[in-house]
């Protein structure tokens, strides 16, 4: 295979046949990265365990003190494209993982490695395993624990939601008693005096 770099002008200037064909070489590209093949299976280990909701609650109560890992962690509660492909297990594309959380891949193994000893802690098995990866570059989880970190994520973001009686109530601006005091554009506003 051999790589090629032209300029604009270089292209301008080129045959036509040469521009078709240097279009048709970057619409293949392009279209080859849209319909990806989707993830092989994971590589043939022990399958994933599958953590229910008290046990997440237990490895995120374990992960507190570490921002990073309970990044990573609430990130498995994502939903992706590769969502279901294989049964029971949820994919997650690393490269996104790596996007998400902003870590680089050392740091995201280390971070795997610590969610897996917390659930370790928690399963009180320390041969459990929490996730499985494909040599295309996919995490796996089982979905079930993919349900409950999700479950545990939106629990944690409900107590900051509108609560819906507020929701129902309409605002009102400016609140009772709040009387802002009404100044024309040509108006200084430096030499008006409070009250």
């Amino acid at each position: 295979m051999a790589n090629f770099t032209f300029t604009v002008e270089e292209l301008k200037s080129a045959p036509i046949e040469v521009r078709r064909w240097v279009v048709g070489r970057v619409e293949s590209d392009l279209m080859g990265l849209v319909s990806a093949a989707p993830p092989a299976p994971p590589l043939p280990v022990e399958a994933p365990a599958a953590c229910t909701p008290d046990e997440a609650i237990g490895v995120l109560e374990l992960l507190k003190d570490d921002y990073a890992a309970t990044h990573v962690f609430l990130e498995l509660a994502r939903d992706t494209p590769e969502s279901g492909i294989f049964a029971p297990l949820h994919a997650i594309n690393i490269a996104a993982l790596i996007s998400n959380t902003r870590l680089d891949d050392h740091r995201l193994v280390s971070c795997l490695r610590t969610i897996n000893r917390a659930f370790q802690t928690v399963r009180q098995d320390g041969e459990a395993t929490l996730f499985g990866f494909d040599r295309a570059n996919h995490v796996y989880v089982h979905e079930t624990t993919h349900r409950s970190i999700r479950r545990l994520w939106q629990e944690l973001v409900a107590p900051h939601a509108p609560a819906e009686a507020s929701a129902t109530q309409p605002v009102i601006w400016p609140p009772a008693g709040f009387h802002p005091r009404q100044l024309g554009p040509s108006e200084d506003i430096a030499t008006h005096q409070r009250h």
